[in-house]
């Protein structure tokens, strides 16, 4: 990246120099442009989110009417992750997502079943896969010991099934979840991560789109049949969908959906009475390649999901702003705040007496996008209290527990040695 920032720099230099001589022309046609840029809230910058404007417009179908979109890009859109369970692989660092801007008003969402129950708290934590024994048990009996009672891991595909549609080693995911039973946590299981029998043999990686729904649908239910039995009663579907950063080689609402509908089907067929969420939708702008959540949530319904998910997974990430301030771009603000919202579009596909699940949220606090250990443990306070005065939302997970003493990615509420961020302390007292 920096070579290539040196080699931009030079040719600017020798342009400039062969041009001098159109320099006033230049000034005074760009003058107004910056005069107008300037003046206009949606492309200004801070120091910490700086945005460009997207010429294009996307036209979204709904149920009644349509929303016209309009995003803007984030410069910092690269969601830096890992590609493994236990190396960080649902570290998020999400680009600031611009809140879509419609021409419609969003039908007020109606007040929320008397059968919903109040939220529980958990943690978002891939990296219990790769944990010991010991090491599963002590994380897990830590959360407990301040009122977590769920824990969000992986049933990754490539993992129990790494050769053949006919073979299954259940080992890594059994451990943990007998580990949480232990504890007294349940566990919402991510299906997700493609072997490359049933993806092609594709050179993204274990998140490249499997080749076919039903594959991925016929294993859905066998981790169903296999876990129902063991305690689990939550499947989410994928993770991050609409992001590339975890759907190669580019996000497909269309085959997506597909793929929740006949999984939903395939879980229901053996556990009837478990919650199957569709994939936690990431914060991100809508780019021609990733989908901003609203955007995807739409095509999710323009192609038949209403029925086939029982909650809606959704990563309400705001950093570097904190939950309770809004911000157009932020998830946590996208979520019930901005017009249309993934409420609002939730609403108007019959959908309002449906719980958002929070899978993932959290801020990190170091790092290139580290708001410090105060700012992390306010945001901790913010979510906790938000959620608990929110009945549309249902079960939320905090990412992560610790930092990686090898590739820190600063979520954790814990440091990497195991000392306690203030972050730690805030949620023991919130969720008490």
């Amino acid at each position: 990246m920096l070579r290539r920032r040196l080699l931009s720099q030079n040719i600017v230099r020798v342009a400039l120099v062969k041009n001098l001589w159109r320099l006033p022309v230049l000034l005074a046609v760009l003058f107004p442009l910056v005069v107008f840029v300037a003046s206009d809230p949606v492309y200004s910058t801070t120091s910490f989110h700086r945005r460009v404007p997207v010429t294009t417009t996307t036209t979204v179908p709904k149920t009644t009417t349509t929303t016209t979109v309009t995003t803007t890009t984030s410069l910092n859109a690269a969601y830096l992750r890992g590609s493994a369970p236990g190396t960080g692989s649902h570290a998020p660092r999400p680009a600031p997502a611009p809140a879509p801007t419609t021409t419609t008003t969003a039908a007020p969402a109606p007040a929320p079943s008397a059968t919903s129950s109040a939220a529980l708290f958990g943690m978002s934590v891939p990296s219990l896969l790769g944990e010991s024994p010991s090491q599963m048990s002590a994380t897990l009996t830590t959360m407990a010991s301040i009122g977590l009672r769920w824990v969000r891991v992986d049933a990754d595909w490539d993992y129990i099934q790494p050769t053949s549609p006919s073979t299954y080693d259940w080992s890594a995911t059994d451990a943990v979840v007998a580990a949480a039973k232990s504890a007294g946590i349940s566990v919402d299981l991510v299906i997700d991560d493609s072997p490359a029998w049933a993806n092609g043999s594709n050179s993204g990686g274990t998140f490249t789109q499997p080749t076919s729904a039903a594959a991925y649908a016929a294993f859905a239910g066998q981790v169903a049949a296999h876990y129902g039995p063991l305690g689990v009663h939550a499947y989410e579907i994928w993770n991050e969908p609409n992001i590339q950063g975890f759907w190669l080689p580019a996000p497909n609402p269309t085959f997506y959906t597909s793929m929740l509908k006949d999984a939903y089907a395939a879980i229901k067929a053996v556990q009837p009475g478990s919650t199957v969420l569709s994939g936690g939708l990431a914060p991100a702008a809508t780019d021609g390649t990733d989908y901003n959540a609203i955007d995807f949530l739409n095509d999710m319904y323009a192609n038949g999901a209403a029925g086939s998910f029982d909650a809606l997974g959704y990563h309400a990430y705001s950093y570097p702003a904190l939950a309770d301030t809004y911000e157009s771009w932020s998830g946590w603000s996208q979520m019930n705040a901005t017009s249309p919202s993934i409420r609002s579009v939730m609403t108007a596909h019959g959908d309002g007496n449906k719980q958002i699940w929070i899978t993932e949220v959290g801020a990190p606090s170091a790092g290139p996008d580290g708001v410090g250990t105060t700012a992390q443990a306010q945001e901790v306070t913010q979510v906790v209290q938000a959620v608990k005065s929110s009945p549309w939302i249902g079960e939320c997970f905090f990412y992560t527990y610790q930092d990686s003493a090898t590739d820190p990615d600063y979520f954790g509420l814990l440091n990497a040695d195991g000392s306690q961020k203030p972050a730690w302390g805030a949620l023991a007292a919130a969720v008490g």
